[in-house]
């Protein structure tokens, strides 16, 4: 079972300086906003971003909002090869979510998949899009330890940090934390996304002795 993201882990993720060398998370994070409060166009417009960088769950809502046609006319086609392109990972749930696509899909609609599919998956595979990232993490880890004032006794990362959140608000956290190989590495990055959700975190609720409901009042 997949550990879940702790309180302090959190702080640095949802972090504006964190998320600027993040574009995966940020615009998926600013498309399940603008979705949230029914802004289905910029939704769509940011996780079209998010889905440049190789972003699984934005590439899997997009597939979503074409097969409902929130933003844009109903496109099962076309959803179908965003699903595809989502499970390319082999995400249990967003593999579910392809083959029930494609079960659903008539002739015309299969045959409209074979033409575009290719296209789609050429610009934003893995195959392409995992190097755009991998770009962005390290000119922005460059960056990150350009900023600092390194002692001339030691060439470790500071000791603490200062983030921001959406909001402007400033946070000091652990500079380890926030410069650990799992978020700037990008092999790491990418199995740290994979382990959050190939197996994402289960629950599990108590559930009490089946009781017998008496007769409706008044009666």
């Amino acid at each position: 079972m997949t550990k879940p993201i702790s309180r302090k882990q959190q702080a640095t993720l949802s972090s504006a300086v964190f998320l600027d060398a993040h574009p995966d998370m940020k615009h998926r994070k600013q498309g399940w906003d603008a979705y949230a409060e029914g802004d289905f166009a910029l939704a769509r417009a940011q996780f079209l971003k998010a889905a440049w960088y190789g972003d699984k769950p934005s590439q899997a809502m997009l597939a979503e909002m074409d097969w409902k046609g929130e933003g844009a006319a109903v496109d099962r086609a076309s959803a179908y090869t965003w699903a595809d392109i989502a499970a390319e990972r082999g995400y249990a749930v967003f593999v579910g979510v392809r083959e029930r696509y494609w079960r659903a899909l008539d002739s015309a609609e299969k045959a409209r998949v074979a033409q575009d599919g290719p296209v789609r998956l050429a610009e934003y595979g893995d195959g392409v899009a995992r190097g755009r990232l991998e770009q962005h993490l390290r000119r922005h880890l460059r960056r990150h330890l350009r900023d600092i004032q390194w002692s001339s006794r030691t060439v470790a990362p500071p000791r603490t940090v200062t983030v921001y959140d959406h909001h402007g608000v400033p946070t000091r956290i652990d500079g380890s934390r926030f410069f650990s190989p799992t978020f700037w590495d990008p092999a790491q990055y990418q199995a740290w996304q994979d382990a959050q959700w190939r197996a994402p975190p289960e629950g599990s609720v108590e559930v009490g002795e089946v009781e017998q409901a008496g007769p409706p009042e008044g009666e």
